[in-house]
């Protein structure tokens, strides 16, 4: 068993720092962007308009669309002017085309307004909107406001006015100094309205009589601008109009339009369902946890246990290349930046035959190019670490990111002991850059975290240390279609960890003060591909490389065995799947992957055969309804029970562990916003080698079960996944997901209960939108006890788990920059949660932490 203890109590130092973190909108009248009368900035010369002081910042994902021609709505014909102003709020789907495809009505004003504003916005047209360069289909909201027109002219006619003033000048967003282009600008003298239009650089200029001026700023998206302008005769008017959006939440503009999803189980989470879900400290790869099929082994710790699988069984990836790392110790953040971050796209299973090497489930953070004029200056601290964010164009077409975070955990550290210590840093570092070919990423980051002890003199001595280091070389051409992508990837890991004299039960059985390390360097080149083959069928393939070298001098031992990192490992993989389209509504995936291990004791290969199928049964334009299923062979090499820098393949003598895969369910996308996913599944999984398993076997299994942890496991998982979501349309976003769920391993004496098995898990998540750039989110979780004595006779398990989390967001909008200050509280019932062994190890905690971001 020691092999087991030390592999696990090396994880849970690394994870826990020794468990010491447990205690504690729009058209000719529409209002859509508003100011106060004193925002604009003037000048009241005649020189050409100067160059703003700062260049504007795009949004950072998503360009929104640009009305071309006019989006005013008519007068309802026959219908009396209204004594007050009369407002309408729709919500409009515009296509890849800039079409309107769907117009909602929000909030009505009745007849015959909602329909005059209905039947208007169908006609509408906009250049549409960009993706990351792309276009697609989005959501915009649209306020339009009927006020009394402007009376007719006289029988004679109107006297011609005389046009001896001027007003020039540029739209740009506020808080973000993003440029504003399409917007109209009415400005209104006497009862005579004269209209401009910004162009793309956000400047418009505008001629009319002097004299008292009424501007309205009108655009989609934005709150309502209105200013009073006097205009004395002969001279232009010099201002900058900042404009207000309705919201500052780039994915508020929700992507409806998007290609038909292969994959069977994929969950993709963006913007507030990354950032403001409570109780994940603001952290993206936090939020996975909340995900039907996701276990824990303690609540603060977001190691996800994945259908029964330990976490060094399912990938924990960025871009598609293995973290050696996730989180910082202490329960400390993850070591990326969470702006880094597009998404995170999380499969409990049945995952794509392109990641290779996993028998559990895949977290997969996919991180964004920076655009060719973006700028951003980002500033955020909370009671952990210190944060930046620097993105900066570096010419015409590339860009460069910077990023990093320095942790103190141990000022907090500090309150429940002055015996030990840590700290943590995190860097990254990127260049995107775009050729008339394709476009290129050159892509650095990496981490460091200290654990160690404070002496009665004073003096601190590290127990424990990780680092690594990470390159990433990406070409890229071709679209979603067709494309060529060429990647090489270099790395290299350590960990270093110190004993103290008379430990006898990890790393060195005769005791005595030891100092023990790993260090690898790794080289991985890959390449992937695809092309139609035909307008149903497509082929997508890929090759990978792997080599790795090891210095060590960690040795574990297992009566009399000695096990360390191979000195070397070479990896091989190549897949090809093709998606097929039977019948318009019928999609069949199968798929193939081989890979080949060998170090300098061992050679190891795999064959993994999956399909995959996903069927529409019904269409409308209300939702779609589509039945998926699919069933795999996957491999994967010994891994340790937790990813630890340095230790990745063991024991690859002893065999690969398999897994066999099913999994058979159905979704319902609802056009109202709402989403509902039912999936079973059943995973058999023949051998485990290096289960997590904290408890230890217990009486007369012991010795086989010792054996088994080394030589090979038989383990089972089966359940019923259910997610209700709420998308991200409007204030409200959420989703309720519930797993009922069985993980056991095969004892001598039949089935038994795995450590982490979890009968019930249940999680609610919320997220409301308040007036004035307030937000509340909320969440709730509740977990079936684990097992305590999962190999005795009667499996007793620790007691139901609950926590309600709260977390509140508050977003102030300055001229040229945003502040954003959120308050967090973690267990707000101080409910007690099982940390370690045995049913009394129970402990009630509660954490409360407060945070700001500055955006410049």
């Amino acid at each position: 068993m020691a092999v087991k203890r030390s592999l696990q109590r090396l994880g849970a130092a690394l994870l826990l720092g020794a468990c010491l973190a447990a205690p504690p909108r729009v058209a000719a009248g529409a209002e859509l962007s508003g100011m106060p009368p004193d925002v604009s900035e003037e000048t009241r010369s005649g020189a050409p308009l100067p160059a703003p002081a700062a260049e504007p910042t795009p949004e950072p994902e998503l360009v929104p669309p640009v009305p071309i021609g006019s989006i005013e709505v008519p007068w309802p014909e026959g219908v009396a002017p209204p004594a007050t102003p009369i407002e309408v709020e729709v919500a409009l789907l515009i296509d890849e085309s800039g079409a309107v495809t769907e117009v909602r009505l929000v909030r009505g004003a009745g007849t015959p307004w909602d329909e005059a504003v209905l039947a208007a916005c169908r006609a509408f047209r906009f250049q549409p909107a960009r993706w990351n360069g792309v276009p697609a289909a989005v959501e915009v909201p649209f306020v339009q406001r009927f006020t009394a027109p402007e009376p007719p002219p006289d029988e004679e006619g109107e006297e011609e006015a005389v046009l001896d003033a001027a007003i020039e000048g540029e739209v740009i967003e506020m808080g973000t100094r993003r440029i504003v282009p399409g917007a109209a600008i009415v400005a209104t003298v006497g009862d005579r309205p004269y209209r401009a239009e910004s162009d793309a650089a956000g400047r418009f200029s505008l001629r009319l009589p002097a004299g008292e001026a009424q501007v309205e700023v009108e655009m989609p998206g934005y709150k309502r601008f209105l200013v009073a302008e006097t205009l004395p005769a002969g001279e232009s008017l010099r201002v900058r109009y900042l404009v207000e959006r309705i919201s500052y939440n780039p994915f508020e503009q929700l992507v409806i339009g998007k290609a038909t999803r292969q994959e069977v189980t994929r969950t993709t989470l963006r913007d507030r369902e990354l950032r403001r879900v409570p109780g994940t400290f603001g952290d993206p790869f936090r939020v996975v946890s909340t995900m039907p099929g996701v276990g824990q082994m303690f609540s603060l710790l977001d190691y996800p246990i994945i259908r029964g699988a330990s976490p060094g069984s399912s990938g924990i990836l960025l871009d598609g290349d293995r973290i050696p790392q996730l989180f910082h110790f202490l329960a400390g953040p993850a070591v990326i930046h969470p702006e880094f971050l597009d998404r995170i796209d999380f499969y409990p299973g049945a995952f794509p035959i392109e990641y290779g090497g996993y028998t559990g489930g895949i977290v997969d953070g996919i991180t964004r190019a920076g655009a060719p004029d973006e700028r951003r200056l980002e500033i955020g601290a909370d009671l952990l670490n210190t944060s930046l964010f620097v993105r900066q164009p570096l010419g015409s077409s590339v860009t460069g990111t910077i990023a990093g975070r320095y942790g103190y955990p141990g000022m907090l550290l500090s309150a429940f002991s002055e015996d030990v210590y840590a700290s943590y840093w995190d860097y990254q570092g990127r260049l995107d850059g775009r050729t008339a070919g394709g476009r290129w990423t050159i892509f650095a980051f990496g981490s460091f975290d200290e654990f160690g002890e404070v002496h009665s003199d004073g003096s601190a001595e590290a127990n424990l240390q990780s680092l690594f280091h990470r390159l990433s070389l990406l070409w890229h051409q071709g679209d979603d279609a067709s494309f060529d992508r060429y990647e090489l990837g270099l790395g290299t890991d350590s960990i270093l960890t110190g004993e103290d004299e008379g430990d006898e039960d990890l790393l060195d059985p005769s005791g005595g003060t030891t100092t023990q390390s790993v260090t690898t360097w790794s080289l991985h080149p890959r390449a992937s591909w695809r092309r139609p083959l035909t307008e149903n069928l497509s082929l997508h393939g890929g090759l990978g490389l792997q080599y790795r070298t090891t210095t060590s001098n960690f040795v574990i031992t297992d009566d009399g065995d000695a096990i360390s990192p191979s000195d070397w490992l070479v990896q091989a993989g190549a897949f090809v799947q093709l998606p097929w389209w039977l019948t318009d509504d019928f999609l069949l995936t199968p798929a193939f992957r081989l890979d080949l291990w060998e170090t300098e004791s061992a050679s190891r290969g795999s064959v993994d055969p999956r399909i995959n199928f996903r069927w529409r049964v019904e269409q409308n334009e209300a939702a779609q309804l589509w039945l998926k299923g699919g069933v795999g062979i996957f491999h994967q090499p010994p891994r340790s029970p937790v990813p630890i820098p340095g230790l990745t393949e063991l024991l690859l003598e002893e065999g690969l562990p398999a897994a066999l895969q099913t999994t058979v369910g159905s979704e319902l996308d609802l056009a109202s916003g709402y989403f509902f996913d039912v999936q079973t599944y059943f995973n058999y999984m023949d051998p485990i080698f290096l289960d997590l398993e904290t408890n230890g076997a217990v009486g007369e299994n012991a010795d086989a079960y010792a054996d088994a942890y080394r030589r090979g496991l038989t383990g089972r998982s089966y359940g019923v996944e259910i997610l209700l979501r709420r998308r991200q349309v409007g204030d409200l976003f959420g989703w309720i997901s519930y797993t009922l769920s069985r993980s056991e391993r095969l004892a001598p004496d039949g089935w038994k209960a795995f450590d982490f098995d979890r009968t019930h898990m249940l999680q609610l998540v919320a997220g409301m939108r308040l007036p004035r750039d307030w937000e509340l989110g909320a969440r709730f979780q509740a977990v079936s006890g684990r097992p305590v004595s999962p190999w005795g006779e009667a499996v007793e398990r620790a007691d139901t788990f609950t926590r309600f989390d709260l977390r509140i967001d508050k977003r102030v909008v300055y001229r040229s920059w945003m502040l954003d200050f959120y308050v967090e509280l973690i267990n707000t019932m101080i409910s007690r949660e099982q940390v370690a062994e045995g049913s009394d190890s129970a402990v009630p905690y509660i954490f409360p932490t407060v945070g700001f971001r500055a955006v410049l």
